[in-house]
């Protein structure tokens, strides 16, 4: 199975789940192996989350909370603060974000692209309760690039927007050795 076709369904999740988080409904508890994560983190009081492998390290913020991991050939990690939702995945540096944008913008269904370019990309729903995506590219290494990708209610954009900055300030991209 090519990477392109293996990448899609797993940010295609990623972004219905925070759709579904940033709406009404309240998504089932996460799992025991999740909630560990959750506490293996809290104990790191110099980092809300740091993965070595990865190179990825953030500093504690603004109250965001480490919802979830998911590592497989990637990295997938969702952050919450509230009803906001961040979603940090790692990419292959083969996959070209003009690619990635295409396939996000092509799962997200009827949407307006409110900005695109080189390494951003924004965009929201056209549903009554519309939800704004905006979509961050960070080249990180040879094998690895980061998208971090922030969900809310379009509703209440702006007053989120300090809480979207805090965490892209307090995301810091280390050297990787050995990436997976």
């Amino acid at each position: 199975m090519s990477l392109k076709k293996r990448f899609i369904p797993v940010i295609f999740s990623a972004v219905t789940i925070a759709l579904a988080g940033c709406s009404n409904e309240t998504l089932a508890d996460t799992t025991g192996e999740e909630q560990s994560v959750q506490t293996a983190a809290q104990e790191e009081s110099d980092s809300l989350y740091r993965n070595d492998d990865w190179g990825l390290d953030i500093s504690p913020n603004m109250d965001w909370e480490l919802e979830s991991e998911k590592e497989s050939e990637n990295l997938h990690i969702v952050l919450k603060h509230n009803k906001l939702k961040a979603i940090l995945s790692t990419v292959s540096s083969s996959q070209s974000f003009e690619d990635i944008k295409k396939e996000l913008i092509k799962g997200s269904g009827d949407v307006s692209v409110l900005t695109d370019s080189e390494d951003y990309l924004s965009y929201q729903s056209k549903l009554k309760k519309a939800i704004r995506t905006d979509v961050y590219f960070k080249e990180h290494s040879d094998e690895r690039n980061i998208l971090m990708i922030f969900m809310s209610s379009a509703e209440n954009y702006d007053a989120n927007q300090e809480k979207v900055e805090s965490l892209l300030d307090h995301t810091k991209l280390n050297e990787v050795g050995d990436v997976k």
